[in-house]
């Protein structure tokens, strides 16, 4: 009997440390550049660039002295080859927290129609709205919408109503999202509009933006 009760407290114990391990999310800093730490995060790696989250961490600053990231709003230092174990929560998939640039703006990558994009979060704008010179790199055919004119500072322009297959930022995706396009080069990034924006839910956080699917 002794030997069982032996045997299960092993197991016991087996399962507490697995479930610890578990709980526990490791980050590490590979590599350094300017404004880019290469990261290991549960086992995850890539390269992250400086404002860009990764299962949950968000790269504030990074030098060839170290990297400044954000976890659970809290931040933290870290060195070369330096890492940290904690209990953090993993990162909600429907949800995505961004930072501010200097100028206090808030940009986001993500795709339009499965193209890579840039996109400027802008709850003032009605509509997703592209340039069109934007469009056309983005292979988006929007002389096929609906034409009309609007009046800006400098003069009347030319724009088209068009509704883009989909549209993705972080792991949040839309499909059949309504958008402008303004014919020339302005706005200079992709304008992240109310179409988008209203399937989700904004709240600020501190210096960040977190948005959230709504379903």
């Amino acid at each position: 009997m002794s030997r069982l009760r032996r045997i299960i407290a092993s197991v016991l114990l087996a399962l507490m440390a697995g479930s610890g391990l578990a709980a526990g999310i490791s980050v590490k800093v590979i590599a350094l550049f300017a404004d880019k730490a290469y990261l290991e995060i549960g086992g995850k790696q890539k390269v992250v660039s400086k404002g860009e989250t990764f299962e949950g961490v968000t790269l504030i600053s990074a030098s060839g002295r170290g990297a400044v990231v954000v976890i659970d709003g809290e931040t933290i230092k870290l060195k070369l080859n330096q890492s940290i174990a904690g209990k953090f929560k993993k990162p909600d998939r429907d949800s995505l927290k961004i930072y501010p640039n200097p100028q206090g703006m808030y940009f986001v990558k993500g795709s339009i129609n499965g193209q890579p994009t840039r996109f400027l979060v802008d709850t003032g704008a009605t509509f997703v709205t592209l340039s069109g010179n934007k469009a056309r790199a983005l292979g988006i055919d929007f002389h096929q919408g609906i034409r009309g004119t609007a009046q800006t500072a400098a003069a009347v322009v030319q724009v088209w109503r068009i509704t883009l297959n989909s549209v993705n930022i972080g792991d949040i995706g839309l499909r059949n999202v309504d958008a402008t396009v303004i014919e020339g080069s302005h706005p200079a990034d992709v304008l992240l509009g109310n179409s988008f924006l209203r399937h989700t839910r904004i709240q600020q956080v501190g210096p960040a933006l977190e948005i959230h699917k709504r379903y």
